[in-house]
Parts: C-alpha cells; structure tokens; sequence
C-alpha cells in the first residue's frame, strides 16, 4: 500500500497543507488525482509518495483519522520537473501565498490542478503510402500520386471512397496523427534580410556574452535597436545549445515579437501567454516540456514555461507593471527570472528605454551591468515634442478635450498621407453619469465606484468587478428624466475624431476593442496595412509598436497618471510618454509629438519631453530618499478585507498595534481605507510597511495571516503584496 500526500485544488489559507490519502497501485509525484474530499470529489496535485507495509486498519491507528483512496490517477508522468516544483515552494515562501495557488499560476488551465474542463491531444485520420504500383482508376492514380508529394496528408482532404478503394488495394494506410494547434496567426515574410548590427549593438552583444549568469540591464531610447540585440543574443546563446525565455510586457506585443522571432528561428519558437485557448497552451506546453523547441516567447506567464537547459531571459520593457501579478500569488516577473536563472546559471537581460527606477539605480551600483544605447538606428533624430498647456487654452474659452494645436497637426498629417497615434489612457464613452436634479451619480452596488457609460452597447460598467446595467431613462434615485454624461474616454474621442478631422479613420485599441482571441493581431494588421490612419488606444498602444509611416502621437490628459494616489505616479507618466513618443519617426520620416497638460512644469511632463531619462531619474531619487520609498527601502503593502466595514476598520487598528509591538525595525503607515474603499462587496483598508530586511517580518506577517485567515474562519482577511505596483 501506498500513503499519498496531495494538495487539493481549493486555494484557501485553511487548507494550505497536505492531506492524506491511500492506493493499492504506485503513483508518481507531480501527478493529478482525483480525490473525495468532504462531500466533493476534486482534483488533488501529490506531493509525496510513501510505500508502506501497514495494513489499512493500521496505518489509520498509526495516524489517527480514516484514511480516504484515491479515486482516479489523471495523468501518467509528472505534470511539473524538480525545478518547476521547488519553484513553486519558494514562490509560496516569497509571497507568503497558498502552495496550490502558486501550481495553478504556473500551468496552463487544461493541466492545472482543478475540476474544471481539461485539454488534451486532437487526432486526425491521416494516410501514407505502403506499397508501390498503379491503381485501378486514374482518380485514383491521382490521388495516388499526390500522396507521393512530402508532408503530412490526412483523409479528410481527399475523397473517402478513392482512399478506401486505394486501403483496399494495399496501396496505403490510414492511421491517427496528433496534430499540433498553432497559435499562431500572423503572416511571415517569405523571406527575411539578415542585418548587420551596428557597433553599438555588438558592443553590447559582446559585452553580454563576456560575462556569464550575469544581469544585465541595456538602457537604449526608442528605435536604437534593442530588439536586435535579443536576436544577436539568443543566436550565440542557441549555439552553445542553451535554449531563451524572450518576455514582453503585453498580450498586444506579443505576436510581433514572436513573428520577428519565428523569421529568424522559424519553428524553433513557441509562444505563451493567456489568450490562447486551453487547446493552444497545452499543445504549446508540450511541446516545450517535450525539448520540441529552443526558445518561448510570452507575457507574464511565459517565465514559467517548462524549458530546460535555460540559457538567457530575457524581459523587455522591463519597466512595465504588467510583469507584476496583481492577484494571489503577488509575484513579480524579475523575482522568478532571478530563481531560474541562477537553476540554470543563466544571464538575465532587461531591457527599456525608461528602466525602473529600482533597476537603474541597482545597475548605478554596479548590481547590474548597465549599457546604454542612446541614439536611434541610423542616427534617426528622436521626435521633436512640444507641450501644450491646457490652463491657457481654457483660458482663452477652447474647452474641448482636444486642444485647436492637436486637431490641426492631426489634419496635417492626414493630409499629407501619414499616420497618427492618440494616447487617451481611460477607455469607455463617459467617465460617469450625473442627474442634473438631484445631484446624484450611478454607483456600483459591489464596489465604492461611479460606473463608466460605454456608447457601444449603451451599458453602464464596473470596471472592478464587472457589474453591468443598461444606461436607464430616469434616474434611479430620484426618477427625473435628467442624467447627463460627464468625462471622457476613449469611445469618446473616436467619435469625436471622426467628426472633426476630415479623412480620418479610426481604429480603436483599448480593452473592449481586443477582448477576444486574435483582435489584437487583427486591428493592428489593419493599422498597418494603412486601413485606418488613427490609432487611438490606452497604454496598450505606446509600448513596442514599429509603424513606419506613423510620424505623429498625440497624448490627450498626460494628468492622468500623475493624479493617482501612488509614489511612482511620477515614474508611471514619465513611462508613459516617453514610450508612446517613441512610436513616432521610427521610419524614413520625422515625427513629432505633442502633449495636452494642466501640469506643463512638471518634472515627469517636462523631462518626457526633452527625452530626458537621466534628468527625470535624478529627480525622482531625490524625491524617493526625502519619503523613504524605494529603491532606499522595500514595501509591502498589507491589505485587510471583511464584508463588514466595522470589522474591518477594527481589525486592520489591531494589526497595526500587533506590527508596532513585534517590529521595531520597520515602518508601518496607516491603517487608512484603500483608493477603492469598497470593491466587489468588501470592504478594505491597507496598511504599507517600510522595511530594509525581511528576516523578523515575514514570521510576524505569516503568524498575522494564520489568525485571520485560519483561525477566524475568514471574517477579516488579510493579503500580503510584497513591493505593490498598484495602491488601489
């Protein structure tokens, strides 16, 4: 008999442990079974396997409770390596989160452990030559000679009858063939011009390459070629017969670094990241656990991809908050990359025009070697950028949203047959909805929001939790036909577009515009196949787009990230504009920007538009050590949760008290209620510790967690995010 030790599937602090369970037969660690557990039979992940030479009776004398079997094995080898495993444990360890959690995080949906609907391998009947001769009938003698031809050929595309009359005739065979489901739907170039790299660039390459298991962080301004630099490095790296891991920040980007890729490296390259169907990701999955290709391209999600012999990571745009997880286990993308490098005795390669503030000032150190690639290829000017103060354009009575110097250079560039981009970071048709009589906005009955009117479908939405009503007549508090759409989004501004600026077409790219599979890939297929000449987006547009005959980008509201309550505002808007500039006179063509601003002295504003990165970097570092934020300290930001507000407020005063009296080495600020007060029926207050080492807090947070989140059956909880990127 076997004593199996599983994980079940339920993520829950309570159950953060093994439980234990029997089989007659061997089982393999790292396998799905299934399992009863109370009155539910689940999926269970196993852990450890032990033989024993006890009875059943005595094994359950031995520890104390009935001992439950193992209803069904799911799977016949370990779904996760050692590496992925340990990988898994350190993960809950860093971010203090559920072990299983950290499983499901790390597989793709169809082998995570969990009831859901699973993936497996799609078959289709095939046929192939086994014997030569001539066939009865010169259809089948055609059909006969097609299947001469190379490749896979499969029943389906030739009549059933010719082919069973060729079975028949012991001409060939019809057997199963697994077949493959390419995720990817981009057209390639037939054939792609190898380019020399620059001196700068192989400067860069060697000097990598020089210096093994090492992080390196190359600071180059938009258009200075970084991306060939990862080609350069991922050919040397294959060479040596060490296999990359190339990140990129966005879903969006995704299918464009991996075309640049698979013209270089064809189908050596797999791709993963969450849009991909289930079918997609487990085919993508096995392939790259299978040794079938050297190098993934991914978001997020791909620094788990089970690749061996890792020779280099690489994280592009390494700035982007979009390489945190901002739901359990809070990771950060760099924190795993750091773990497998050193399994590996990888390099690691992070890459931006606007690093960090944290990672440049580790290169400053010397933490990390630090290249800098500061001028464009071919010696391209950068964008000239001008800032338009909106103070004054109020002032002399122009209230729209677009200033008469936007609207105007937008119509120049039309005219002259070039493209244009417009940066509004705030999507939806009205930011909310007011009653002129009685004063009241349209809230959402799960969170403390206003809900944001979208034209399109005529609905107002949540966009924390995804509450939904039809924009009604009256309004619901008082009943007066009187509501009126106050602010702006994208929507919006579409429209706006289209009416006045003559000839425009435009193509939106924002959330609701790329929720389904491939929308990214088909509106900027359209874009650049000259279908629209605006495109208007979020921040999903001003990161790694390359469109030659865009010579203008055109950044409404530049305030808004400035306005929220959070120490990287700063950072985040200098990010921001600085990269979406970027997009502009990447081809033969100048480009130029132009920036709408209440804050035109602003130090972000004003260092985005001289493309100033070092001069925004010294301010910010003044600013981070005068209020002790990072990189002169480490955060974690400590958020208490209850569906009662009462209950909520009382237990984050005790927290506070608790870290006070166990903590003399840190810093706790608050309790205070979050941006977001109430947010899918609970209600929340954080507290954000300053601390330097993490030795004497982490036992205090994991003591706090296993009382409210254990002990107290789940009344308050309380979530730990180690270095946040969000404050909401």
């Amino acid at each position: 008999m076997y004593i199996v030790d599983c994980l079940v599937e339920k993520v829950a602090d309570a159950l953060d442990r093994p439980f234990t369970y029997y089989s007659k037969q061997p089982i393999n660690e790292g396998v799905r079974v299934r399992v009863r557990f109370r009155s539910q039979v689940l999926t269970a992940y196993v852990l450890k396997v032990t033989l024993t030479s006890l009875s059943l009776k005595e094994a359950e004398e031995q520890y104390g409770f009935k001992i439950m079997p193992i209803l069904d094995v799911i799977d016949e080898a370990p779904i996760l390596n050692k590496e992925l495993l340990d990988l898994a444990k350190h993960m809950a360890k860093l971010t203090l989160s559920p072990l299983i959690a950290c499983l499901q995080t790390m597989l793709p949906g169809s082998l995570k452990p969990s009831s859901g609907k699973t993936s497996g391998p799609i078959y289709l009947q095939a046929v192939r030559i086994i014997k030569e001769g001539t066939p009865k009938t010169p259809k089948q003698q055609e059909v006969y000679h097609d299947l001469h031809a190379a490749g896979d050929h499969f029943v389906k595309d030739y009549s059933r009858a010719i082919i069973s009359s060729l079975e028949k005739q012991g001409f060939v065979e019809v057997y199963k063939k697994e077949i493959y489901r390419d995720p990817f739907h981009m057209r390639l170039e037939e054939k792609h011009q190898e380019i020399t790299l620059t001196s700068a660039q192989a400067q860069v390459v060697a000097g990598i390459m020089q210096r093994p298991e090492r992080i390196s962080l190359i600071h180059g301004v938009t258009g200075s070629g970084k991306t060939e630099v990862y080609i350069a490095l991922s050919r040397e790296i294959l060479k040596q017969g060490q296999n990359v891991i190339m990140l990129v920040p966005e879903i969006s980007l995704t299918p464009m670094m991996v075309a640049i890729f698979k013209q270089r490296f064809g189908d050596a390259v797999a791709i993963l990241h969450s849009r991909l169907s289930q079918g997609e990701r487990y085919d993508e999955y096995r392939r790259i656990r299978d040794g079938q290709v050297r190098i993934v391209v991914g978001a997020r999600s791909a620094i788990f991809a089970p690749l061996a012999q890792i020779g280099l990571i690489i994280m592009d745009e390494e700035h982007d908050s979009s390489y945190k997880q901002e739901n359990t286990p809070r990771y950060h993308t760099l924190s795993i990359a750091r773990y497998r490098a050193h399994a590996h005795h990888a390099r690691i390669v992070l890459g931006s025009a606007t690093p960090s503030v944290e990672s440049y000032a580790r290169a400053q150190k010397g933490v990390y070697d630090l290249y800098e690639m500061p001028i464009r290829i071919n010696k391209k000017p950068l964008p000239q950028v001008d800032i338009v103060n909106m103070v004054e354009e109020t002032k002399a009575g122009h209230y729209e949203l677009m200033s008469r110097k936007l609207k105007a250079r937008l119509q120049e560039t039309l005219d002259r047959g070039e493209q244009a981009i417009v940066l509004l970071n705030k999507r939806g048709y009205a930011s909310f909805v007011l009653c002129e009589e009685c004063q009241e906005t349209i809230k959402c009955p799960h969170c403390d929001v206003t809900l944001t009117y979208h034209k399109n479908d005529g609905t107002l939405k949540c966009h924390y939790c995804g509450y939904s009503i039809t924009m009604p007549h009256n309004c619901p508090h008082c009943g007066a036909p009187a509501l009126k759409k106050i602010g702006y989004g994208t929507q919006k501004i579409e429209e706006e577009l289209n009416h006045t600026i003559q000839g425009a077409k435009v193509i939106r790219f924002d959330y609701d515009t790329t929720r389904n599979k491939n929308d990214h890939l088909r509106l900027l297929e359209a874009f650049a196949k000259n279908e629209g000449n605006i495109l208007l987006g979020t921040q999903m547009i001003a990161k790694g787009l390359d469109f030659e005959n865009v010579t203008f980008v055109g950044v409404l509201s530049a305030d808004l990230t400035l306005m929220i309550p959070d120490y990287r505002a700063s950072e985040r808007t200098f990010d921001l504009l600085t990269q979406v500039a970027g997009r502009s006179g990447r081809g033969q063509k100048a480009g130029s920007v132009l920036i709408q601003t209440f804050n035109p002295t602003h130090y972000a504003i004003t260092m985005a538009a001289k493309q100033d990165y070092q001069g925004f970097f010294n301010e910010e570092m003044k600013f981070r050590k005068q209020a002790l934020y990072p990189p002169y300290c480490h955060l974690v930001s400590i958020i208490i949760q209850s569906r009662s507000s009462e209950a909520v407020k009382a237990a984050s005063l005790d927290i506070k008290n608790y870290l006070v009296a166990h903590l003399h080495s840190v810093k706790a600020l608050g309790p205070s209620e979050a941006a977001v007060f109430k947010m899918q029926d609970f209600y929340r207050e954080r507290i954000l510790v300053k601390y330097i080492k993490s030795e004497a807090l982490l036992p205090v947070l994991k003591s706090l967690m296993r009382y409210y989140n254990v002990s107290q059956n789940g009344k308050v909880t309380m979530v730990c995010d180690f270095n946040p990127y969000t404050q909401i």
